[in-house]
């Protein structure tokens, strides 16, 4: 077991929103999440066009009607719903049962749960240091007069 500085042990690492506890995620979940979002367009797209393959889905997009689009927003809504849900229960902890019928929730309480997440996991530090690296980088590259 890895012992934990005094500033890690600082850090709040859970908060309650609507009665639910919303934790801090270890490095691996955000791995989980971002599988999940990578996911999620293709899974939409099965949906929305059963039974095709990309070339097939990419044709039908292209000489679709409006039937054809109903149709397809028709399913999309079927499957987009959930996979919300799922992101919403994998980045807050709270079950995605609760999240479809805990009326305490709602709407207004999915946005507090996604306040709270953004709050205990650093994510305005995140941004801020992935744009100071992106920084870096470019200065590097215009530096180095490297074009890739």
């Amino acid at each position: 077991m890895t012992v934990k500085s005094s500033a890690a042990l600082s850090v709040k690492c859970s908060e309650t929103v609507r009665g639910y506890e919303v934790k801090r995620l270890p490095l691996g979940e955000y791995l989980r999440v971002m599988e999940m979002l990578r996911e999620a367009p293709g899974t939409v797209m099965r949906v929305c066009f059963p039974e095709m393959d990309m070339v097939q889905m990419l044709g039908k997009l292209s000489t679709i009607d409006a039937e054809g689009l109903s149709e397809m927003i028709l399913r999309a809504m079927d499957v987009v719903p959930d996979e919300a849900i799922g992101l919403l229960s994998l980045l807050t902890g709270v079950p995605a049962d609760a999240l479809y019928a805990d009326p305490a929730i709602g709407l207004d309480g999915a946005g507090e749960l996604l306040e709270a997440f953004w709050r205990l996991n650093g994510m305005e530090n995140f941004t801020r240091a992935v744009r100071r690296l992106a920084a870096k980088a470019k200065d590097i590259r215009k530096k180095t007069g490297f074009k890739g």
